[in-house]
């Protein structure tokens, strides 16, 4: 293994069926084109990258990359153990072996996938979201001061996973059948929040210290039947035969006024920083029916695919998509060499 230099670290998915009353599963969501379109960038950018699939926790894991010694991670996982909740834990790993890798570290990516944890850390900066709580099991399901319609979610789920049409709810009946579903089925408290009926955008930023938004994208939701709620809900991200995958199509870069533009970018931006993200994140936000912005989710280490939305915001911001993976890369590699100088410093 002498011959590598960098190492692309994604988790492998055991492709299995869907339990009774979970999401189905498409191609698409265990589709990781991602890991050979960043080894390509790499080795056109000079690098030896080693591609290395993760499950579990292992010996064999550590050992590995203790071995190779590389000179950075790029870090793909998005799980392990199974566990979306651990991604953390592989960012943890890296720190304690002091491997430099590439997208924010654990406390962010922990923070992020909480949504109730992440609209407790945006309210402490002052940043909009939509009104909510946290419906734990063994609670009733009560409005607690929200008005209908509200949305029902997995408090830590990624991939829009749990999130369906009938996560749109209009009265009580259909919250307390969300919940019980949430319980039962992912066996985690459910976020209950406002319905936001407005528009959606996604903003990308890259950038450690000094980030830099890079072009802001509208869902047009022009295609969606109109008895169905306008959210980019599972089917809609990964079931290309969906009507919601039809009807939920991306516009980048997003046609804005002035003024919606910056109030966009601002809180973009405030809840990158807000989080802890570095290198590269998205954030999703929606307004209301009068026009009022509202972060929805923080997603540092999003999706880089080639045809995901951050590379098609990385290409209207001027990158190619092997720009785009050497800047995050570049990042990293800056990190590493601050850390170094302030050892020798000592």
């Amino acid at each position: 293994m002498g011959r590598y230099d960098c190492i692309v670290l994604y988790n492998s998915v055991a492709i299995t069926e869907a339990l009774e009353g979970h999401d189905p599963i498409f191609p698409a969501s265990i589709t990781r084109d991602e890991v050979g379109a960043v080894e390509e960038s790499l080795r056109g950018g000079g690098f030896s990258p080693y591609v290395l699939a993760v499950e579990h926790f292992s010996r064999d894991l550590v050992n590995t990359l203790a071995r190779m010694a590389p000179r950075f991670v790029f870090n793909l996982c998005e799980e392990i153990n199974h566990r979306s909740e651990l991604e953390m834990c592989v960012a943890g790993l890296l720190d304690l072996m002091g491997i430099p890798y590439t997208g924010s570290g654990p406390v962010a990516l922990g923070l992020a996938l909480n949504k109730f944890r992440l609209k407790q850390l945006l309210k402490s900066f002052g940043i909009p979201s939509a009104k909510g709580y946290l419906h734990s099991q063994g609670r009733s399901a009560g409005l607690r001061n929200l008005r209908f319609p509200v949305i029902v979610k997995p408090v830590r789920e990624d991939g829009s996973l749990g999130i369906r049409t009938s996560s749109v709810c209009h009265d009580s009946a259909r919250l307390q059948e969300q919940v019980e579903m949430i319980h039962q089925i992912y066996r985690q408290p459910a976020l209950v929040e406002e319905y936001l009926d407005g528009r959606e955008f996604n903003v990308s930023i890259m950038g450690d210290g000094r980030p830099e938004v890079l072009a802001i994208s509208e869902i047009d939701f022009g295609g969606i039947p109109a008895e169905l709620p306008r959210i980019v809900c599972y089917q809609a991200k990964w079931d290309e035969d969906s009507p919601m995958f039809r009807g939920t199509v991306p516009i980048c870069p997003a046609r804005l006024t002035g003024r919606l533009e910056n109030r966009l970018r601002e809180l973009a931006l405030r809840s990158y920083e807000a989080v802890g993200c570095r290198d590269y994140a998205r954030v999703d936000m929606r307004t209301d029916a009068e026009g009022n912005v509202y972060v929805l989710e923080v997603n540092p280490n999003p999706d880089i695919g080639p045809k995901a939305g951050f590379a098609r915001a990385a290409r209207a911001a001027g990158y190619s998509y092997a720009d785009m993976v050497l800047r995050i890369t570049e990042f990293a590699l800056e990190r590493a060499a601050q850390v170094t100088a302030a050892a020798y410093a000592l």
